[in-house]
C-alpha cells in the first residue's frame, strides 16, 4: 500500500520498502562534437518507491528518471537530437541557458512542437557555466509531471577545490495506492491553489533517504528542483554549508548559519558542504518548506572513513562570473508587472482573448490567473506583454497580489534581483527564476540582449497553463 506524503520518508520506507538501497546518482554523458547525443522521449517503467515488484509507468528521456545527466565545458557546443516516441508532440526547453530563440523549445515562439515519431536537433554554444536542467514546454504540466526532466552541467574552466561533485535532483510525484501516477493533470483545484503537489518526494529518482559521505570530505552539492510546483527549503542540521551559486551563476559565498536554502520550482543552488571529521556521524537534512503543516527528513548523511578525504577548513572562493551583460540601472526603462488571481485572490475580472470576463467566466475556461490584467491562453493568440528594445536595460517591478508564492522564470535571459519589498540587496544575485512570496514585490534588472519572443511565466506549471504567463518581444 502506498502511504501518504504526510508520513515521513523514513516511515514510508518502513512500510513500503524492503532491504537496503544505494541512492542512484546520474552518470554524466557527453557526445563527441561531431555527432549529436540522442535523447528519446518515451514511456517506460521506473522503480520510484523502491518496493520489489512495483514499478511506476512514467515518461522519460532515454529510459531514465531523471534523464541522462548531460555534462559539458563552458564554450562547448551542445548537440542533442530529440526523438519523440510519445503519443503527443513535445519539445526540450533548456532551462536557464541563454540560447538562440530557435533552440528554446517554446512551441510556436521558437519551434513547432516535434510530432510523434519525428526528430529535432538542438545545437548551440554553451555561454555560461553552472547547473541547469531540461524539460518539455508542450503540455508541460503533464509531460514534466510524468517524468520528463533531466540535469545539464556546464563545468567552469576553474572549478572549486572539492573532493566530490554531487547532484541531487529534487522532485515529487502524485501517486495512487498502486504507485501509479494519479490523474487527472491540470485540475481546477491544483491550478487555482498551490499547483500539483505530490505525495512522494524523490531524490535522483527514488525515495532512498540515506546518502554515504566520507568523514572530513568537502562536497560540491548541486540542488535542482524539477518538481511541477513544490518548493523545497532544506536545513542541514549541524552543518554550515556555503552557497556559491544560484541558478547556475556565482554569488559571493554565503554561509547558511542554520538558515534554510529555499528552492522554488525550477530553481537551483550550488553548495559547498564540509562533512565533520567524525566516523559514523549521522546528519539529517530536513525540508521545512511547509513547516506549518509538516517537516520531514529528506535525507540522512552517514559518514564513514572508507576513503581518505582531505579536510578543508577555509571558506570557498567566489567562482568566476559568467559573461552576462550588466544592466545600467541609472538609465534603465522601468516596467510594472502585477500578478493577480487564484483562490482567495479577489480578482473580479481580467481580459482573455481580447474580451473582458468576470471571474466566473474565466473559471469556466479553467483560467485563474492574470498578468497585468491579461490571462494568457497560448502563444498564438496572446500578444506580447512587453516590447523591449534590443540592447536596452530594464527594471521590472514584479508585484505578487496573490496569496500564493510564484517562481517566475524568464527565458533567453538572466536578471539581477536588486530589491525585495523596500530592501535593496547588497549583492544582487544573477538568476533566471525568482521566487516571489505572497503579497511581495521584487525588482529585477537585465539587459534585453537576446532577440526573439521569450516566455516569462510562473514555473508552478499549473499556474502557467491557467493564465500566469506572458511574452516579451525583444527586437
Amino acid at each position: 500500500m502506498l502511504h501518504s506524503f504526510n508520513s515521513s520518508r523514513r516511515e514510508f520506507l518502513k512500510f513500503g520498502a524492503a532491504g537496503a538501497f544505494v541512492l542512484a546518482i546520474p552518470k554524466p554523458v557527453r557526445s563527441a562534437n561531431s555527432s549529436p547525443l540522442i535523447l528519446t522521449a518515451a514511456p517506460t517503467e521506473a522503480n520510484l518507491v523502491l518496493e520489489p515488484g512495483i514499478s511506476t509507468h512514467v515518461w522519460a528521456y532515454s529510459q531514465q528518471v531523471p534523464g541522462p545527466l548531460l555534462r559539458y565545458k563552458q564554450g562547448d557546443t551542445l548537440k542533442v537530437e530529440l526523438v519523440n516516441q510519445l503519443d503527443e508532440p513535445t519539445t526540450i526547453h533548456w532551462h536557464g541557458l541563454r540560447v538562440p530563440i530557435g533552440m528554446d523549445g517554446a512551441p510556436v515562439l521558437s519551434q513547432i512542437a516535434v510530432p510523434p515519431g519525428e526528430r529535432f536537433l538542438y545545437e548551440f554554444e554553451l555561454l555560461d557555466s553552472g547547473t541547469f536542467w531540461y524539460h518539455p514546454h508542450f503540455n508541460s504540466s503533464k509531460q514534466v509531471g510524468k517524468g520528463l526532466r533531466g540535469v545539464l552541467i556546464v563545468d567552469e574552466t576553474d572549478p572549486p577545490d572539492v573532493d566530490r561533485d554531487i547532484v541531487w535532483v529534487l522532485d515529487d510525484w502524485r501517486l495512487n495506492q498502486e504507485a501509479q501516477i494519479a490523474l487527472p493533470f491540470q485540475n481546477g483545484r491544483d491550478a487555482s491553489h498551490n499547483g500539483r503537489l505530490g505525495n512522494v518526494v524523490t531524490v535522483n529518482g527514488n525515495i532512498e533517504e540515506e546518502f554515504s559521505v566520507t568523514a572530513g570530505e568537502r562536497i560540491r552539492l548541486r540542488l535542482v528542483n524539477v518538481a511541477n510546483a513544490r518548493t523545497f527549503s532544506l536545513v542541514f542540521e549541524e552543518l554550515q554549508p556555503w552557497i556559491i551559486a544560484l541558478d547556475g551563476h556565482p554569488i559571493v559565498p554565503q554561509q547558511l548559519n542554520n538558515e534554510p536554502v529555499a528552492l522554488g520550482a525550477g530553481q537551483r543552488a550550488d553548495l559547498i558542504v564540509d562533512i565533520p571529521a567524525q566516523q559514523d556521524k549521522v546528519i539529517s537534512v530536513l525540508d521545512v518548506a511547509y513547516r506549518e503543516r509538516f517537516t520531514y527528513e529528506l535525507m540522512r548523511l552517514i559518514a564513514d572513513d572508507s576513503r581518505a578525504a582531505s579536510r578543508r577548513s577555509y571558506p570557498p572562493r567566489k567562482l568566476i562570473p559568467n559573461p552576462v551583460a550588466k544592466p545600467n540601472l541609472q538609465n534603465a526603462v522601468r516596467q510594472r508587472i502585477v500578478f493577480e488571481g487564484g483562490a482567495m485572490g479577489g480578482m473580479p475580472s481580467a481580459t482573455l482573448d481580447g474580451e473582458s470576463m468576470g471571474i466566473r467566466e474565466l473559471v469556466a475556461h479553467q483560467k485563474f490567473w492574470a498578468v497585468n490584467g491579461i490571462v494568457f491562453r497560448d502563444t498564438e493568440s496572446t500578444p506580447p506583454l512587453l516590447n523591449l528594445k534590443l540592447g536596452e536595460s530594464y527594471i521590472l517591478e514584479l508585484e505578487n497580489k496573490t496569496v500564493f508564492e510564484h517562481p517566475m522564470h524568464l527565458h533567453g535571459h538572466t536578471f539581477e534581483v536588486i530589491k525585495i519589498n523596500d530592501e535593496f540587496l547588497d549583492h544582487p544575485p544573477t538568476r533566471d527564476t525568482t521566487l516571489i512570496a505572497p503579497n511581495e514585490t521584487q525588482e529585477i534588472a537585465f539587459v534585453a540582449d537576446n532577440p526573439g519572443k521569450w516566455m516569462f511565466h510562473c514555473h508552478v506549471l499549473e499556474h502557467q497553463n491557467s493564465g500566469m504567463m506572458a511574452v516579451f518581444d525583444v527586437s
